[in-house]
């Protein structure tokens, strides 16, 4: 090392005629008397170098040194951009530093001579007047166009240090080019099929589209590229950045982003986002690129080809669905996953009531359901796992026509699917608790001089505690009325006269809140009466003194600005609507809706009520203001039982990240998968949807599954 460093000295000292150097150094520590080391060279020089008498005189760019030679002056000139530099449009800020050599001032002039011309020959662009800073001179550069030029800048003085640099100026951002790939519709199996109907190459609400991003931008900033998704009415997510992808790339970027499809706002059942993608090059040139991506809320539909659907379907713990079918006097229990896949079916009967889910037991649950065969009508409990029967519990001569109700009584305190059965010599209330010293408890039957009221179809059954409550015909009129259990005659102040065939029933505090509907004529409305029973019912609608309107469905939810609103379907003469009632201001919110609303309405959590009308039109409004979000038509088919609503999970039922879930609609023989945005039912409502919860128990008791 020190023989090279010698011969550096040496090879100086011949050519700059330089005063020899006093010797090699690494910092100033290393020269005496003063002297300063040169960190390029490792020598070190006097604090002057420059002082003699030269002759001729030196030129301005040069030093006498005391030596008597004239030297450079200046070690480089330094010009940023450097050489290779890429700019924008401009102006474009341009310096060129004189580097000073040790030992000898500055002298600098006063401006040096900037120019620029293109790689071809032609105009360069534009220079503004030079200005000095010590030995740093600046000006600003605005080129011609895009291209490759070369800019000098040189000491005013022939001889002079001069330096040039080859720039490309860039003046147009980059552009982008967004590839969707084909939706992942899923494949049809097991009487599941999948991909909407009626937009080709539609991907599901709920999923992330995995969008690759392209460009041959040359001098793009990776770090700047971004993504965002647009929804409907402007609504926009956040910007998400672009990954560079690690496979094979037929540009000179690719990336890829993923795109959650539940994140932007989307007023509508089926249409398209946009992916719209920004970047910028090296020098701020900024770009853009999109592509639109069909979207639908369109899940899945499953056809067991069993016959009609006339019970609400039930959700269990693990996002398994369970549907009964009804044909005369067959039909089969179905369990499905969140993702329409066929788990296990049963051949009970044609089930009018049920299906309800018990509670979990370490992951086990029990399926009810009330069948009817030819003559006979059945409890069932069926096992979650496989569908395989736990308990049976088969009354004669009759037929099960209402829901079923599930709770624990204050004795038994064991867990009881209860219904009513319509028997040859009257109504009975019966029971399944399977495990039990008697499994198949006989609540109720008529006592002498008592009419137990007859069940009609779809009548619902709800309970609370010890207490039944149930609607049917007695005497060929209309009642309502409550039983306990192990008491042989009805409650105090029951059975209650409603207007009409009671259609709905809720438990809201202390109230039973009912709609009645007769079919034949105009006639009915909605109702209270106190739990503990009254002499008659307290109309809420419709307003004045007649029963003047049908209702045959009711929800109630408390998510608004004032607690307990009532949201049902309503026919009165001459118009079909859907409405809100305030239980305590008696406020009425009204909406047009056609076909009329008989199923019972579902009460979701962001403000969202969804619907399905007796033709099958699906529709989510604002809760607030009874604004339709959505419609889907035409119809689906005739509807006979009402929709459903749970969490987002994936194929395993394990709950999956996002603000949407799956409503659930029966309609004309079939169960019908929609993703809607709501994450689950309204956990603050007293009664969200049939028979109060997920799992249809008709009993408040139940807690309202949350979706955290």
């Amino acid at each position: 090392m020190l023989r090279k460093v010698l011969g550096t000295v040496l090879l100086l000292g011949a050519l700059a005629g330089c005063t020899a150097p006093l010797r090699v150094c690494e910092t100033d520590a290393d020269c005496p008397n003063g002297g300063t080391c040169d960190p390029e060279r490792k020598l070190c020089f006097s604090a002057s170098a420059e002082g003699g008498s030269c002759e001729p005189a030196c030129a301005p760019y040069q030093a006498c040194t005391l030596a008597n030679v004239c030297a450079p002056r200046y070690t480089g000139l330094v010009v940023t951009p450097g050489d290779g530099g890429v700019v924008g449009a401009g102006p474009v800020p341009v310096t060129a530093e004189l580097l000073v050599g040790t030992g000898f001032a500055g002298n600098f002039p006063e401006t040096l001579s900037f120019s620029v011309v293109a790689s071809d020959g032609g105009t360069g662009g534009t220079l503004t007047a030079v200005t000095r800073s010590e030995g740093v001179y600046s000006t600003q550069w605005t080129p011609a166009g895009e291209g490759e030029f070369r800019l000098t800048a040189a000491y005013p003085a022939t001889g002079g240090p001069s330096t040039t640099v080859r720039l490309t100026a860039d003046t147009t951002g980059p552009t982008f080019v967004v590839f969707v790939p084909p939706a992942d519709a899923g494949v049809a199996a097991g009487g599941t099929t999948y991909g909407d109907p009626s937009l080709a190459n539609a991907w599901r609400r709920d999923q992330a589209v995995p969008v690759e991003i392209r460009t041959n931008e040359p001098h793009l900033d990776p770090s700047t590229v971004t993504i965002a998704l647009q929804g409907t009415d402007g609504g926009t997510t956040p910007a998400v950045a672009v990954t560079a992808s690690s496979g094979a790339c037929d540009a000179g970027f690719c990336g890829v982003a993923q795109l959650s499809l539940w994140e932007p706002p989307f007023d509508a059942f089926r249409g398209t986002m946009t992916a719209a993608v920004q970047g910028k090059d090296t020098v701020g040139n900024a770009g853009s690129g999109s592509a639109t991506i069909n979207v639908t809320r369109w899940k899945w539909v499953f056809d067991g080809t069993a016959g009609a659907i006339r019970s609400g379907p039930a959700i269990g713990s693990g996002g398994s669905i369970y549907l009964g079918t009804n044909a005369n006097t067959s039909g089969k229990v179905f369990a499905l996953t969140p993702e329409g896949a066929l788990r296990w079916e049963s051949s009970v009967g044609a089930v009018v009531g049920g299906p309800v889910v018990g509670a979990s037991d370490g992951g086990t649950e029990l399926v009810y359901v009330g069948a009817n065969g030819a003559n006979d009508g059945t409890l069932y409990a069926l096992q979650s796992e496989d569908g395989g029967t736990r308990q049976t519990c088969t009354t004669p001569n009759g037929s099960f026509e209402g829901a079923l109700a599930l709770g624990k009584t204050t004795t038994a305190q064991v867990e009881t699917a209860v219904s009513v059965y319509n028997s040859n010599t009257g109504a009975i209330i019966v029971g399944i608790r399977p495990g039990a010293s008697v499994p198949c408890p006989l609540v109720e039957s008529p006592s002498t001089g008592e009419q137990i009221p007859v069940l009609t179809a779809g009548t619902p059954v709800v309970m609370q505690n010890d207490s039944i409550f149930f609607a049917g015909v007695a005497s060929g009129s209309p009642k309502i009325t409550s039983y306990a259990f192990g008491v042989s005659v009805p409650r105090s102040n029951w059975p209650v006269n409603p207007p009409a065939v009671t259609r709905s029933l809720a438990l809201v505090g202390s109230d039973v809140i009912g709609g009645a509907a007769a079919t034949d004529f105009v006639a009915g409305g909605l109702f209270k009466i106190p739990q503990a029973g009254a002499a008659d019912v307290t109309r809420l609608y419709p307003a004045g003194t007649s029963w003047s309107s049908r209702v045959f469905s009711l929800a109630v939810g408390s998510a608004l600005e004032t607690p307990d609103n009532v949201f049902f379907g309503s026919e009165p003469t001459g118009s079909i609507n859907f409405n809100r009632l305030n239980l305590t201001s008696a406020a009425l919110q009204t909406a047009a809706s056609s076909p009329a609303i008989r199923a019972t309405p579902v009460l979701g959590v962001n403000g969202n009520v969804y619907t399905a009308t007796s033709n099958g039109t699906v529709r989510a409004w604002i809760a607030d203001t009874l604004t339709p979000r959505w419609t889907l038509t035409p119809g689906l088919g005739t509807v006979e039982a009402s929709p459903t609503l749970d969490c987002p999970r994936d194929a395993s039922g394990a709950l999956v990240a996002g603000n949407h879930g799956v409503l659930y609609v029966p309609a004309g023989g079939k169960l019908y998968a929609f993703v809607v945005d709501s994450r689950g039912l309204d956990t603050s409502a007293p009664w969200p949807k049939y028979q109060h919860d997920s799992r249809n128990t008709g009993n408040p008791a139940t807690p309202i599954t949350s979706c955290p």
